[in-house]
């Protein structure tokens, strides 16, 4: 059987999908709620921050508990075609921080998709966007990128955000050879302690976390890049196509 403050966290997030509680909404206070149901505040409390490592609400002093706006979250292909049009591929409300790089080892995954061997040098990138005014996760993002390029754009190896475009842009530019094909993915685990380290959130969450990727391919054959979002709890991705 459940805790208690388990079955509350579940009943307050069905009406919070429902849209009984709608984005900007506040929670009843914990000691409200607590005196309602005649539960310690404790058990009210654990379930207020379930739903928070949920990705579903948000807590602070003097504003008490809101439903947060479902989080939408960017492919790659989307902030890459976002900075050719605006110079930046962050979205309105969005800022990215603690960019890091370096020459690392290749994962399995990673090899396969660049072509490589497991163990091979690789260029790593990651950041981490966030909630303007929240400061809020809404993504954390790795850039996987062939070695060669380290040495061939320095300015790739360095740990801070890029002035001159997208990685994918300033590989293109390098080589003269554009986009050719991108090949996306997208699923959902149960977070992992390795994701909820970077998406900020407790290391015992269980709700899902959406992963994207991508494989960026340019007209020789070769993948330059290859992409991996992980999306925080609560979050959606969304894609407008027009009609043709």
């Amino acid at each position: 059987m459940p805790p208690k403050w388990r079955d509350l966290a579940d009943e307050l997030a069905a009406l919070i999908k429902s849209g009984k509680y709608a984005p900007g909404d506040r929670l009843p206070k914990i000691e409200d709620l607590a005196r309602e149901r005649e539960w310690s505040k404790n058990t009210v409390h654990s379930a207020y921050k379930a739903l928070e490592a949920e990705g579903l609400v948000t807590s602070s002093r003097g504003h008490g508990t809101v439903v947060r706006e479902r989080t939408s979250l960017s492919t790659g292909a989307e902030r890459e075609q976002r900075s050719k049009v605006t110079g930046s591929s962050w979205r309105a409300g969005e800022r990215s921080d603690s960019h890091m790089a370096g020459v690392v080892a290749a994962p399995a995954d990673v090899a396969d998709a660049l072509g490589v061997s497991p163990g091979d040098l690789v260029l790593r990138r990651t950041r981490t966007y966030r909630d303007e005014q929240t400061k809020a996760v809404i993504s954390h993002s790795t850039s996987w990128i062939p070695a060669a390029f380290a040495d061939e754009l320095p300015e790739l190896a360095m740990g801070k955000r890029l002035s001159g475009g997208t990685s994918i842009d300033l590989i293109t530019r390098h080589t003269g050879r554009p986009v050719a094909r991108r090949l996306s993915s997208m699923w959902a685990r149960i977070t992992t302690p390795g994701d909820a380290a970077v998406l900020e959130i407790p290391e015992d969450t269980k709700a899902a976390v959406i992963i994207l990727t991508v494989r960026i391919i340019d007209t020789s054959g070769m993948t330059i890049e290859y992409g991996v979002d992980i999306g925080g709890p609560g979050s959606h991705w969304t894609k407008e196509e027009s009609a043709e």
